[in-house]
């Protein structure tokens, strides 16, 4: 399998790598990074000067994962995903944890990790130097249509247009979320009240994607230490909603049973008939 063939973010023509940069034929460029990764984050498509995670959430991310807590998630992935020869990318892949496993599976060549955090990209490069590793964002994904055989997409919002643009008829997108009753301990150490909410990927998919599978996966370990803790609560969004004061007290929570909920659902890129199909009350499920 070759290196994926990116799309110019400027005029949409292909990027060729010569030497250490991307180039297109109307001259635009792209320098790698020392690290290895690619920016092709457009400034006129950024909404502040250094969009997504900063570093100190990629830090705290990258310190708790490397725990091994969500270690049972992605060998649950890793069990049904495809062994190489696919061409797949990771959307919104963060620092890169789960990415560089799914490569040992799935080909590292074939790759593609994705990130709008320059901060987030910048880690994940450490991990493995034959991913395409670039800055970009999930709405304006500078890969081609009809591109891909499977997308991943964990913790992070769907861009739906651009999934059913760059995924093959056929493709996969590999989705992964909360359960209502994720780190159920922690929520209860920082509000009076737990919004009970699980995530439905449903309620972004539309006739152009059929869900082929759902499934549910829990997990469960004693936090060692109120570092671990801090580092798992910044990279939630509890980091932003609770209150000082509360946050300030989560080292309680140490020796303490802590708890993963997640939901794994897969959603198939239908051809255009079936679309036509479902449109007219035809299709099935």
């Amino acid at each position: 399998m070759t290196t994926p063939i990116l799309k110019c973010p400027s005029c949409d023509l292909p990027l060729q790598l010569s030497a250490n940069s991307w180039l297109c034929e109307h001259g635009h460029q792209f320098d790698r990074a020392k690290r290895g990764y690619t920016n092709l984050l457009l400034a006129q498509h950024r909404r502040s000067r250094s969009p997504g995670d900063d570093k100190a959430m990629v830090q705290c991310r990258t310190a708790f994962l490397e725990r091994g807590r969500y270690q049972p998630l992605i060998d649950a992935l890793l069990e049904e995903l495809p062994v190489g020869d696919a061409s797949w990318a990771d959307i919104g892949c963060g620092e890169g944890w789960y990415t560089a496993q799914i490569a040992q599976r799935m080909g590292a060549f074939s790759g593609v990790g994705v990130d709008i955090s320059k901060f987030a990209i910048d880690a994940a490069a450490r991990r493995d130097k034959q991913i395409t590793w670039l800055v970009a964002s999930g709405a304006r994904l500078p890969l081609f249509d009809n591109s891909l055989q499977y997308a991943l997409v964990m913790f992070t919002y769907l861009f739906i247009d651009d999934l059913a643009r760059v995924l093959k008829p056929g493709g996969e997108v590999w989705v992964v979320g909360t359960g209502e009753r994720h780190l159920m301990p922690l929520r209860e150490a920082l509000y009076e009240e737990v919004r009970m909410n699980e995530f439905d990927a449903g309620k972004f998919f539309d006739e152009r994607f059929e869900r082929i599978s759902h499934s549910t996966l829990e997990c469960e370990w004693v936090p060692e230490s109120e570092q671990e803790l801090r580092d798992l609560l910044t990279m939630t969004p509890h980091h932003w909603r609770a209150r000082p004061e509360a946050k300030a007290g989560i080292g309680k929570l140490v020796g303490q049973p802590m708890n993963g909920d997640f939901v794994i659902e897969r959603w198939r890129r239908r051809d255009k008939d079936s679309q036509i199909n479902k449109v007219d009350g035809v299709g099935h499920d």
